[in-house]
């Protein structure tokens, strides 16, 4: 038999120049959104509530804000008062967060803040917020130097899948002008005639392993 293997295609290297003008073409695809860390104290108000209600959880949220801008530690007020139980053991801590991955009334206060400091109560979907922006990492584009891995990675996988779709088709032309024979394909298409170990019915090694 002879075999067409995409994974043992060799393909010419990327040359530096043309390395840079694939990274000038897909510039776009390396800019890395603004994050920002941030941290939140939530108190939770139930879908359909009455208006006492979201008057009290309002209130509640007016008193911690106050309490913070006394001088008391966000963190230590989010563990003792937070209604997120996934967050308040941190301190309230959410992580790194970009634009559109919270709800629009908390990214749109989240957005609006300054680094270091605390939003006013912010009505989400399930409760009164308070947002501490604690930091913030611009936008930014990753240079050359940090994705030339990967652009080169994506240049073979596209060369090899290029190259193995031409071989196997002229290897299929060759099999149609000369079915008899492996020696006049492989020939011509400098492939190597392989051979199996014998085998059962019930199949064998490489090859002969697929029931086909």
């Amino acid at each position: 038999y002879v075999e067409v293997n995409e994974a043992e295609l060799k393909v010419e290297p990327l040359s530096d120049a043309d390395l840079q003008k694939r990274y000038d073409e897909q510039k776009d695809r390396f800019v890395v959104p603004e994050q920002r860390l941030v941290s939140h104290i939530l108190v939770e108000v139930a879908t359909g509530a009455d208006a006492d209600t979201q008057k009290a959880a309002l209130a509640k949220a007016e008193q911690l804000a106050a309490e913070i801008k006394g001088g008391k530690d966000f963190a230590e007020v989010a563990k003792a008062s937070s209604d997120d139980q996934g967050s308040k053991q941190q301190g309230g801590d959410l992580g790194w967060l970009e634009r559109g991955q919270s709800d629009p009334a908390f990214d749109d206060a989240l957005f609006k803040l300054e680094a270091g400091k605390v939003s006013e109560p912010v009505l989400g979907t399930n409760g009164y917020h308070l947002i501490q922006l604690r930091e913030v990492r611009p936008e930014r584009r990753r240079e050359l130097a940090e994705v030339k891995a990967e652009l080169i990675a994506e240049y073979e996988a596209e060369s090899r899948d290029i190259a193995y779709s031409d071989l196997a088709g002229r290897l299929v032309d060759e099999i149609h002008a000369d079915p008899q024979s492996l020696a006049g394909p492989a020939g011509k298409l400098n492939l190597e005639i392989k051979q199996t170990e014998l085998f059962s019915r019930a199949g064998g090694q490489g090859i002969a392993a697929n029931p086909d």
